[in-house]
C-alpha cells in the first residue's frame, strides 16, 4: 500500500470509531462494522484525490 492510502485508511477507520463511541444507540452490527465502512471510505477519498491529481498535471 502506498503511504497516503495508509494514511486515508487509517483516518477513516479512527472516525469509524469515534462513530460507534459517540454514537451508542446504534445497533452491534452496525457499530462493529463502522470502523470497516470508515476505512472504506477513507481508500474511496484517496482514490478520488489521486485521480484529481493526475487530471490536474504535475
Amino acid at each position: 500500500m502506498k503511504r497516503n492510502n495508509l494514511r486515508y485508511t487509517m483516518i477513516g477507520f479512527i472516525l469509524g470509531v469515534l462513530v460507534t463511541i459517540l454514537l451508542q444507540e446504534l445497533s452491534f452490527g452496525t457499530r462493529a462494522a463502522a470502523p470497516f465502512y470508515g476505512a472504506g471510505i477513507g481508500l474511496l477519498v484517496d482514490n478520488m484525490i489521486t485521480k484529481w491529481r493526475s487530471k490536474k498535471g504535475p
